[in-house]
């Protein structure tokens, strides 16, 4: 005869805590604000990297590095967001079997689902620095989803962070449900606190891994994406007093006789972009390989003028 909770709220208890943990964590407008920052600022120095270009040295604000990530970000919070949903899906059909289990198939519930959790710790760790080796299970076990040992895998910040959350809420089941010594539950009591400071600590560590992940390879797609569609990006024509020696893959130089103001004519740029009071230029057919450079010009001086054109 299947045992069943006597409290009608049980089936949340799993839950709550998770979701207290989640609020804890993203919630806070400063975490949520660190985390866009942080996103932001590793997509700007990818992208800019790609083309040669220092960060430090382009002048951005910490508003530029959050409205930068809002767009590439949303991809990774709505698939978060979906995440959960299932998660609560999944946690109300377990409940509602749990209630009607015996206490044997609770038991086995509460080991796999701890199994479960430690498996994807380890993992998650052991991705942190690629050494396989060390847990040879944990690598059959990856393996055979095709995976490979790469610090840029996103699999394996997603493992970290829901392997913390998915051992807390076992730990939360087994004292609902009352599958664990007594003892053993009393001691689960006692470190409570510490063990949500430390689920706390590894879902931050995993959203900043998960976040600089995603930011590197958004910024290289998006510095890929400028290269490819150089010719059909915005025209930079610049005009000067003087000669710049401005120089690369097809950029022209026309001396304007019949002009007072500005006697030189540059064509064949491009807009990386505007930032610092600088403009940030490249030669129509620049190639990462090609060796051309980027063309710096202040737009403070006036005897140099910029002007865009479609």
């Amino acid at each position: 005869m299947s045992t069943k909770a006597t409290d009608p709220s049980v089936g949340d208890r799993g839950l709550g805590p998770l979701i207290q943990i989640a609020s804890q964590v993203l919630v806070p407008a400063g975490a949520l604000t660190a985390v866009l920052y942080h996103f932001g600022y590793v997509r700007e120095k990818e992208l800019l990297a790609y083309f040669g270009v220092d960060l430090g040295s382009v002048g951005l604000s910490t508003t530029d590095y959050v409205l930068s990530s809002a767009g590439p970000l949303f991809s990774l919070l709505a698939t978060m967001v979906v995440i959960g949903v299932a998660a609560i899906i999944a946690h109300h059909l377990l409940a509602y079997l749990l209630s009607r289990a015996n206490h044997l198939w609770r038991q086995i519930t509460w080991v796999a689902l701890s199994a479960i959790s430690l498996v994807l710790l380890a993992a998650g760790a052991v991705g942190m620095h690629c050494s396989w080796e060390a847990l040879a299970l944990v690598w059959l076990a990856v393996s055979a989803f095709g995976l490979r040992c790469s610090s840029n895998a996103l699999i394996f910040p997603v493992m970290l962070g829901s392997g913390a959350l998915l051992l807390e809420y076992a730990t939360e089941n087994a004292r609902t449900y009352k599958v664990v010594p007594e003892q053993l539950s009393t001691g689960l009591d006692a470190a409570r606190t510490l063990r949500r400071a430390l689920v706390i600590s590894l879902a931050l560590i995993a959203a900043f891994w998960a976040t600089d992940i995603k930011a590197k390879q958004s910024g290289f797609d998006a510095a890929y994406a400028i290269e490819s569609a150089l010719p059909f990006l915005p025209q930079a024509i610049v005009y000067s007093r003087d000669r710049l020696y401005i120089s690369g893959h097809g950029v022209d130089m026309e001396k304007l006789s019949d002009s007072d103001a500005f006697i030189f004519r540059y064509k064949g740029l491009r807009l990386l972009k505007h930032a610092g009071g600088r403009w940030f230029l490249l030669p129509t057919k620049w190639r990462h390989d090609n060796g051309a450079a980027v063309i710096l010009l202040p737009d403070s001086r006036n005897d140099i003028r910029v002007e865009l054109a479609p």
